[in-house]
């Protein structure tokens, strides 16, 4: 093969591998729901969700949906190269717009009278680009100076329990491997990390990586239906499980237990309500090749869901020192 002909090879590897990066969901089917917010019954109403001054933040993550403006700019002004595989950066006197290829974010500049503002990022899915921000967590808990959150909403969506389908448990899933960036979906070699960012690396810095506990975690026998737990495993992001769901989101708590999703997880394939509430996946098993999930009324399904629906979404559960978080 002719230097020029191996060139072309790579640039179009180069092109091809970045383009997954960019779209971020093209793995993820949109589910949808003619749920009602009650449905059918009604003694189930929408919940508050726990005020802004009861939250903390730590990482970030895409979750809003950017302003028609700034899509526009971006999307018109920020472009591949197709012979080259270079991305364009553009600047005039109202914004500038780049393509960062280390992060997979597009990086949005406002200007006031010449005067560049604050970047901000935003990530790519679909035919939309969604904001990146702080993600705000509930604290479940205080011990030793260290607080055990849970994300205030739903933060990603169409996300499986287990890639293949078939009998799973917590330690085996693709989705724990998913969220704490382990094998497959490892940064440095994970196979399938080019088509599906992992949680940990995507929504934490190095710094902040560095500052996640490790915590050992259990999954329980589901006696109902003669299903195995598992084994215990470390982790640093995890699901609650089924005792810690009933432990943490009881009426004096406050906190709620039916969850709305970001408008990044619903594009990702969250099947959401109307006023979108969506399932969230716990840890513990169901009935055979089913996993346990909280349901859009706020209660845990009885048998759970299979294990490779894509309609769910993920709470993430952290663990960190008090010390780096920020209201």
């Amino acid at each position: 093969m002719t230097h020029k002909k191996l060139l072309s090879v790579i640039l179009a590897l180069v092109i091809m591998s970045s383009l997954v990066l960019f779209t971020g969901c093209k793995d993820t089917e949109i589910g949808e729901s003619d749920w009602t917010t009650n449905g059918g019954d009604p003694s189930i109403s929408k919940q508050d969700e726990v005020a802004d001054d009861k939250l903390v933040e730590f990482g970030m993550y895409p979750q809003t949906k950017a302003a028609a403006d700034v899509q526009s700019a971006i999307k018109n002004n920020v472009k591949i190269d197709p012979e080259t595989g270079l991305w364009t950066e553009y600047s005039d006197d109202k914004m500038s717009a780049k393509y960062d290829l280390e992060t997979g974010y597009y990086v949005y500049q406002a200007k006031v009278d010449g005067v560049a503002q604050e970047e901000q990022l935003y990530m790519s899915c679909g035919d939309n680009l969604y904001l990146v921000e702080p993600i705000k967590w509930i604290v479940l808990e205080k011990t030793g100076g260290e607080s055990l959150l849970i994300s205030s909403k739903i933060l990603d969506g169409g996300i499986k329990y287990n890639d293949l389908y078939g009998d799973c448990t917590w330690e085996t899933s693709s989705l724990r491997d998913w969220l704490n960036g382990t094998d497959e979906y490892n940064i440095n070699n994970g196979a399938k990390y080019k088509e599906k960012l992992n949680f940990l690396n995507r929504a934490f810095s190095e710094a902040e990586i560095a500052e996640l506990k490790k915590v050992t975690v259990s999954c329980a026998d589901n006696d109902t239906y003669k299903t195995e737990g598992g084994n215990d495993s470390e982790n640093v992001v995890y699901l609650l499980s089924q005792a810690e769901f009933n432990k943490y989101f009881t009426a004096e708590s406050g906190f709620n237990s039916m969850a709305y999703g970001t408008n990044y997880a619903k594009a990702r394939g969250l099947a959401s309500d109307n006023k979108d509430a969506g399932i969230w996946w716990l840890r513990d098993p169901g009935a055979k090749t089913f996993m346990l999930a909280v349901d859009r009324a706020g209660k845990i399904s009885e048998g759970g869901y299979t294990v490779n629906d894509i309609t769910e979404g993920v709470r993430p559960v952290i663990k960190v020192s008090d010390s780096v978080l920020s209201k």
